[in-house]
């Protein structure tokens, strides 16, 4: 049988493509629409830190607003992006913030 999918390596030619990860969620955070403020911080275990992702409530109305969502070791923030369309940063439609640990 073949297999499928895609195959990524590193410079020294090491497999890293890890597939699907196991993740262990912190917590869920409501955001309201034009929400781009706020702070959140965890205990975090060595060797982790916070990560983040956004989830949108579907059908929900769009924002002209934009937030940027930043994380460190050991928390997640968010501010205004304003027009800003960078990496991180998002609609500030109403949803939720997905809060998790990875390896660093």
């Amino acid at each position: 049988m073949a297999n499928f999918g895609i195959q990524t390596w590193s410079a020294s030619r090491t497999p890293n493509n890890t597939g699907l990860v196991r993740i262990l969620i912190l917590g869920s955070i409501y955001l309201s629409k034009d929400q781009v403020s706020g702070a959140w911080s965890y205990a975090v275990p060595a060797g982790y830190m916070v990560a983040a992702m956004q989830s949108p409530v579907m059908g929900a109305a769009l924002s002209s607003a934009r937030r940027k969502i930043t994380t460190t070791t050991t928390g997640v923030s968010l501010s205004n992006a304003g027009s800003d369309y960078s990496t991180g940063t998002f609609t500030a439609a109403e949803g939720w913030l997905i809060v998790y640990l990875v390896k660093q």
